[in-house]
């Protein structure tokens, strides 16, 4: 299970480590994420205490100690200092069959309504049936329900260069930089600093601010104060809700 907001380097050992995980899925019929060794105290992304290690693994890999999801930055610099923890990359790999005895077990209301809908793969009311039950579902994250929970979890400490860019300010660190601003093309900046600006067609002008994240999305315009960036999810929720803008989300 791979996101697609993630940008990785030196692919081969990318590669490797997840030919590993699918081993040990295997032979261990275990759960397994990749984890990146921290290099800041982050906030917005979800931690793994390292366990044993297992012993027959060419790269490092260990037993989960125990998951904590985006913690306080207090919190976060002390996982830095001591050395055992690391992020939470979001990739897993495991085996069908494993996985579903495990929501079974820990999301027992999810199980059901996957085995209703395994059911009707293949019939007329197919996508009545997955409409139907997927509005049932809880919107919860397998970091939550079941990677908290389970015993089977197992973490490789991986070695290729990863950055998760699901957010503005973590994009921006793609882009050009432009006297203590981060801007991509048609921005013209003037005494401002620390601004992430995405241009599009629009010219966008700035003068005289500050910590700001400015993205020009065609029909949408969004400004923001840089230190929202993780509450940008919560915004989206509420405008959802909102029927006068559904055209926009």
């Amino acid at each position: 299970m791979l996101p697609s907001d993630h940008h990785i380097e030196y692919e081969k050992v990318y590669i490797e480590t997840l030919a590993q995980a699918v081993d040990i899925a295997n032979k261990r019929r275990g759960i397994v994420t990749l984890g990146i060794t921290p290099t800041r105290a982050e906030t917005g992304y979800g931690y793994i205490e390292m366990g044993q290690r297992i012993q027959s693994s060419e790269i490092p890999t260990y037993k989960v100690a125990r998951f904590t999801e985006k913690p306080n930055i207090e919190v976060a610099k002390d996982f830095l200092l001591k050395g055992t923890y690391l992020w939470n990359s979001g990739m897993f790999v495991f085996r069908a069959d494993v996985i579903l005895r495990e929501i079974e077990k820990y999301l027992p209301q999810l199980y059901k309504s996957l085995m209703e809908i395994y059911k009707h793969i293949g019939e007329e009311d197919e996508e009545e049936v997955i409409n139907e039950q997927y509005s049932l579902i809880d919107g919860i994250s397998i970091d939550f329900g079941i990677m908290q929970k389970t015993r089977k979890a197992f973490v490789i400490k991986s070695d290729f260069i990863w950055d998760d860019i699901g957010s503005f300010s973590a994009l921006s660190r793609y882009l050009e930089e432009e006297k203590n601003n981060k801007i991509s093309n048609n921005v013209y900046l003037q005494d401002s600093e620390n601004c992430a600006i995405f241009g599009d067609k629009n010219l966008i002008i700035g003068l005289g601010i500050k910590d700001l994240v400015i993205v020009d999305a065609g029909d949408v315009i969004l400004i923001m104060d840089k230190n929202k960036d993780q509450e940008i999810k919560h915004l989206l929720n509420d405008l959802t809700n909102k029927p006068e803008y559904e055209d926009y989300i």
